[in-house]
């Protein structure tokens, strides 16, 4: 089986790489079947330098070539449609539920300021409200008739 993969050469932090189809069971630096470009990642302030030769890359892909995922990325941006079948795809995580942001510390400082204010005014209108029950409570026990004990019946 063929594959369209990146053999590196070069020297030590100055590498480019050879854009090759070889048997898939080579090793990656070997023996390779048609070289049918290069991409040298240096040139042009960092950005690189990407030569091919896309009538080849075409004739092999549709001959039954597979491509490592490297080279389609890099043909893909390059314009080579029919590189896109062999970028692969990461499993993707489901989206966080967006949540509402964090209250900041003034904002917690107003809202706690509002209920211990909130708090404060309830507290001082129970006690009102006890003494007017209480207040009530001893005119109902007035207006009554105060029921007298009986003593047992003797038998």
């Amino acid at each position: 089986m063929l594959i369209i993969r990146f053999a590196r050469r070069g020297r030590r932090n100055r590498a480019f790489y050879d854009l090759v189809v070889a048997e898939k069971a080579r090793a990656v630096q070997k023996k390779y079947v048609e070289k049918l470009g290069y991409f040298d990642p240096h040139t042009d302030g960092g950005a690189g330098k990407f030569e091919y030769d896309i009538d080849a890359v075409k004739k092999y892909i549709g001959n039954g070539a597979q491509m490592s995922d490297s080279v389609a990325k890099k043909l893909t941006k390059a314009g080579v449609k029919e590189a896109e079948k062999f970028v692969l795809r990461r499993a993707s995580k489901p989206p966080k539920p967006v949540e509402a942001p964090e209250p900041k510390a003034e904002e917690l400082v107003a809202e706690n300021a509002e209920e211990t204010s909130a708090a404060e005014e309830a507290k001082a209108e129970e006690p009102k409200a006890e003494v007017v029950e209480e207040s009530s409570a001893k005119e109902e026990a007035a207006s009554e008739p105060k029921a007298t004990e009986e003593a047992p019946a003797a038998e």
